[in-house]
């Protein structure tokens, strides 16, 4: 699945977080650690119940694999960056967002947005 932006087609191999990772795969989308955590609905699940009791409800026309692909996302994020402080978004590896993307489909894809303050960075 081609990435909308140019910014967002970045290999796995291109970050150095993940190298270690690397070290027994190919690719990121083939470590248990991205398939178990990114990629396992049950998982997936559970982090969604956590966003709900931190973020509220959501609404009832909201698909339920956009917010699960969303969770899955963020705890890529995590697995690489362990933490990023709010307003630091990264662009994640296109491999890995179209392995979620695959898992989670929709219609729509929102692609990689600079936070308003990262933007004139």
């Amino acid at each position: 699945m081609p990435m909308a932006q140019v910014v967002e087609c970045k290999c796995c191999t291109e970050y150095s977080e993940l190298e270690e990772k690397l070290n027994s795969v190919k690719c990121i989308t083939q470590h248990e650690g991205f398939v178990g955590n990114c990629l396992n609905p049950h998982v997936i699940e559970v982090s969604f119940y956590e966003f709900l009791q931190v973020h509220g409800p959501i609404g009832d026309e909201e698909p339920i694999y956009e917010m699960y692909r969303y969770i899955a996302y963020r705890r890529l994020a995590r697995w690489i960056w362990h933490r990023l402080p709010k307003h630091n978004r990264r662009v994640l590896p296109s491999c890995a967002v179209s392995a979620i993307r695959n898992r989670f489909p929709s219609n729509n894809y929102t692609g990689f947005k600079y936070a308003a303050r990262d933007f004139n960075q």
